[in-house]
């Protein structure tokens, strides 16, 4: 089914309705019954042997599934209802039998109607309990030891153990469970929870529902942002889960001792369903302050793994305990309200638990393909805390021991209040959430967001991850999956040109090609670069390819190749499922530590892309260092195990590397190479990575067949039953051994230069080729390039020294030396406008602020700069024209681009447009200083008392990052006015 967020969906949906199927069901039949423990023992047994028999039934229904992907596939609807039937009935069974287990154990446990709440409480929460060791240790323990066959095994046995137990032990008191009803003793207290249930039952059920309705709407939010601030391995899923369900079996298990002791449950159900709004509500501004936490950990804590899951599980705790001790302690209250009589206990539970299984349902799917990409996962939030305090405090209103004035005035100030709190909360902010301070190599990141150097292009919280895409004064773009950079216009760039390049290069005329993963689109622009008839993309994740579009400039247009087929799905399971075949399949997935990714590295991978090939065909996958020596040597051995002829490349030394396969003798044409890289046009993108010549692409061949085997020969092969990068891999973000690798791989490193082929040259031409080549030094085109990349950087050093020291001419003359190097240095191009402008050549400085936009259009600085170019020229026509042309791509706003907009108006005489726009400078920032000034400044006869406000808060911003002198003195003194 895949990886996709629907594949998920549809699993959790059939397991949920399982549960309450089965939970509704069997709590009617087991009224009906003498002999609950039996019947839980037969449960329990019949889970387990159906579990045993569910990794059979997957891989039967396979071909049905291929069978649905193939005659569906173009219609998304079809093939996720078609799933969704047969996911039901693998799942529906095993699922129900669960789901029933509670009513009929509750049935077996509860003797006194007095107690029925403590009792099935108690239970659920040792259930629950029992859910947070499985979570835990599934993931920490059973999967990554074991594997996943082994896991599933050990736990049906469990089922099949616990059904023995009781039939062995318990059997003589299975024979008769009759009980008799103690006599009821009316109370007050209980007077009133039996009134208030026979009259609002239906109320009580529907209010539990959507409980559950926004106890899953707030798991899949706080998923989803956990994951974009705590990374998206398996650990950190786990973690979540774990610690969401320990609140629950937390706040049941201390709820169920005081259920009792309740004199208004009608009432205390209604503050626990206030308390889970307003506790998710304060919580909700902490999570923007998670990245700074992860630096502080970093920064005073150990590295090791398992102190910085230690540090994950206290944060998600500390933000999640509350909310969630609160929802496991309705359980116990709603039983109490609802179960009444021993003789319809079963019955009781079974609607109680269906009600809110059936309402984690409809949270789950409105969470996920509704709100976050509707509204963001904040306001999702936001969403939920106000649909819990309603429910709250109706259920409050209900309550009989609650005065009237209290209901009429005291409880609608408290939801108002909560809306005007929520409004009032700045969203979180986009740089410092997308850092990927999860990361401790890349903290570094964190401190540019909080400084905002870099400008945000693009943010989507989609359907299945957060995306953003970035840029940087230097000009790179950088695109970010959860946090997490997958592409950019840098270093990158090597991998994702030669991750095209070389596989096409590899194949005799490859005429249909497949690229697993977007990213940057630069792969599949270079794939595109070859005479192919079709190739097919497919990328998991639409947010991907919306935040893609801002490499369009460097990667030839890629999506809007008339040859290129879009599919939006999963990569394995495309490959898997499709009928076509491919001459080339590249795969450029995420970093292998991410959760799913692992599966694109497995023996069971390669073999399906190796039958989804034609004859002749090559295949390639990047690999990343980002493991142990061991894990690496795991994936090249068995890529290279799985193909006849193989070669690994060394895209990036010690962190990039490219294995290349194929069950035919693969060959490099040396005329084909060569003639590519003598066109000037066409051989571009592989001269902006250093390769010029042959000899520059053989350099980083370092590795045929023989010597990946002999290589990675003590390490395990990768399979998806023992998962080894999904369980390995994210130790290694904390821990760097990529030194470690490069030593292990140098004694194995070789050119093999049997590898090329000629066509046309005689043999003396020939032999001067293969001598050079075998003269040539490991990955000596990257050095190359990095040498020339460090030589342009010590010039940009050198012009920012000479115009710090006041001689801007030979600013201007080192910034045209770096241009006549690299006629596209965006970064040069700007500085030197700068210069310009500031020598009053305001021409010239134009014609170099144009120049970056030629270069990028979306080169924000160089709209910005030219912008201030006109308005200090007095145009601010032509500002306002610059500005509104950005606004036509650039949907995310900018405070820069509402700053010069309002100040454009501002020439323009039009106030309120640019108090306006002001406005929203300081809303897409409220630490920039300057709109402060000018909407003081705006605000100065009109409105005095705002202008002094926002004059104050300019020079208390300004005295932090001081930089603007002249505004600072002329606020002084207008203050001085006021």
């Amino acid at each position: 089914m895949g990886n996709t967020h629907y594949s998920v969906a549809t699993v959790l949906t059939m397991f949920m309705t399982g549960l309450a199927l089965g939970s509704y069901l069997g709590g009617r039949w087991i009224d009906k019954k003498s002999n609950p423990l039996a019947l839980y023992a037969v449960l329990e047994g019949a889970i387990g042997i159906y579990c045993l028999l569910i990794p059979c039934m997957i891989e039967w229904a396979s071909p049905l599934f291929q069978w649905v992907y193939q005659a569906q596939g173009e219609s998304y609807t079809q093939v996720s209802l078609y799933r969704f039937l047969i996911c039901g009935f693998i799942l529906l069974v095993p699922t129900s039998f669960m789901g029933a287990t509670l009513p009929v154990l509750s049935k077996h446990v509860s003797r006194d109607t007095a107690f029925i709440g403590r009792d099935v409480g108690t239970l659920y929460s040792l259930n629950t309990f029992g859910a947070v060791f499985g979570a835990l240790s599934s993931a920490f323990l059973f999967m990554r030891l074991w594997g996943v066959l082994t896991t599933i095994y050990f736990a049906a046995a469990l089922n099949i153990g616990i059904a023995i137990v009781i039939f062995l032990l318990f059997r003589p008191r299975m024979s008769s469970d009759e009980r008799e009803e103690p006599a009821s003793q009316d109370t007050e207290d209980e007077a009133i929870v039996s009134d208030l249930s026979r009259a609002n039952t239906v109320i009580i059920l529907l209010a539990f529902g959507f409980s559950g309705l926004c106890a899953l709407t707030y798991q899949v939010a706080w998923n989803r942002i956990f994951s974009l601030l705590l990374g998206s391995s398996v650990y950190a899923f786990s973690l979540i889960l774990t610690t969401f369900i320990l609140g629950l079996a937390l706040g049941t298990v201390v709820f169920s001792r005081l259920v009792n002791q309740i004199k208004n449950p009608p009432a205390v159900f209604g503050i626990l369903q206030a308390a889970i709004g307003v506790s998710a509500l304060m919580a909700l501004p902490l999570f923007g302050d998670i990245p700074f936490v992860n630096r502080w950990v970093y920064q005073n804590w150990s590295m090791e793994f398992a102190s910085i899951q230690w540090s994950v599980f206290l944060v998600i705790f500390s933000l999640l305990f509350v909310p969630t001790f609160c929802m496991g302690g309705q359980f116990p209250i709603v039983i109490r309200l609802v179960a009444r009589k021993l003789d319809t206990l079963g019955h009781s539970i079974g609607k109680v638990y269906a009600s809110n299984t059936i309402g984690t349902i409809v949270g789950s799917f409105l969470a996920g393909f509704v709100l976050i990409p509707w509204v963001g996962i904040q306001n999702t939030i936001l969403v939920a805390v106000m649909l819990n305090m309603l429910i709250g405090l109706a259920l409050l209103v209900m309550s009989p021991r609650l005065s009237l004035n209290l209901k009429m005035y005291v409880l609608p100030a408290i939801l108002v209040v909560c809306f005007l709190w929520g409004r009032s909360l700045e969203p979180w902010d986009k740089s410092v959430i997308s850092s990927g301070s999860y990361m401790p190599y890349r903290i570094g990141d964190l401190s540019e967001a909080e400084a905002r150097t870099n400008k945000i292009l693009f943010y989507r919280e989609g359907t299945h991850t957060t995306v953003t895409t970035e840029l940087s004064v230097s000009g790179n773009i950088f695109l970010r999956v959860n946090g997490k950079t997958d592409a950019s216009l840098a270093m990158d760039m090597r991998t994702q040109l030669l991750s095209g390049y070389l596989p096409m290069l590899l194949h005799a005329d490859p005429k249909s090609a497949l690229v697993i993963g977007q990213g940057s689109g630069i792969t599949l622009g270079a794939v595109e670069q070859f005479p192919v008839k079709n190739v097919d993309l497919v990328e998991i994740s639409s947010a991907v390819i919306e935040g893609s579009r801002f490499f369009d400039p460097f990667n030839h247009h890629a999506l809007d190749d008339e040859r290129l087929k879009l599919i939006v799905a999963d990569g394995r399971n495309h490959v898997a499922l499709a009928e076509r075949k491919y001459d080339v399949i590249v795969s450029e997935p995420s970093n292998p530590w991410i959760s799913g990714v692992g599966a694109l590295f497995t023996v069971n991978f390669f073999e399906l892309m190796k039958k989804r090939l034609n004859p002749g065909g090559v295949a390639c996958i990047w690999v990343h260092t980002n493991m142990s020596p061991m894990s690496f040597k795991s994936v090249v051995r068995t890529f290279a195990e799985t193909f006849e002829s193989v070669t690994l490349w060394e895209s990036i030394v010690g962190d990039d590397y490219l294995l290349i396969g194929s069950d035919s003798e693969m060959k490099l044409s040396y005329e084909k190479v060569n003639e590519l890289l003598s066109n000037e046009v066409r051989g571009k993108d592989l001269h902006g990575i250093g390769v010029h010549k042959v000899r520059d692409l053989m350099s980083l061949l370092i590795m045929n067949r023989e010597r990946i085997l002999e290589f990675g020969k003590e390490a395990p092969i990768h399979t998806d039953d023992n998962s080894l990068l999904e369980f390995n891999a994210p130790r290694y973000i904390y821990k760097d051994e990529r030194d470690v690798l490069v030593r292990q791989l140098t004694p194995f490193v070789k050119i093999d230069s049997s590898l090329l082929e000629f066509s046309q040259l005689d043999e003396a031409d020939r032999l001067g080729v293969l001598t050079e080549i075998e003269a040539t030094e490991r990955s000596e085109s990257q050095v190359s390039e990095i040498k020339r990349r460090n030589r342009v950087d010590g010039l940009l050093d050198q012009a920012k020294e000479a115009y710090e020291a006041g001689d801007a001419a030979r600013a201007v003359e080192i910034y045209g030396q770096i241009l006549k190097r690299d006629p596209e240095h965006v970064l040069a191009w700007l500085n030197m406008g700068n210069i310009l402008k500031g020598l009053g050549r305001l021409n010239a400085a134009e014609i170099a602020y144009m120049r970056t936009l030629e270069v990028n259009p979306f080169y924000l600085f160089g709209n910005i700069a030219l912008a201030q170019l006109y308005l200090t020229n007095k145009e601010p026509e032509k500002a306002l024209e610059v500005l509104k042309s950005v606004r036509e791509w650039h949907t995310v706003g900018d405070s820069e681009i509402s700053l010069y907009m309002g100040l454009a108006f501002s020439f323009q005489k039009k106030v309120e447009l640019a108090v306006e726009e002001l406005q929203n400078a300081i809303r897409l920032n409220p630490g920039f200083d300057l709109p402060y000034y000018y909407l003081g400044v705006q605000y100065l006869n009109s409105r005095p008392n705002l202008s002094k406000k926002h004059l104050k808060k300019f020079l208390a911003l300004s005295a932090k990052k001081p930089g603007n002198p002249n505004l600072i003195t002329k606020a002084q003194q207008l203050l001085g006015k006021l």
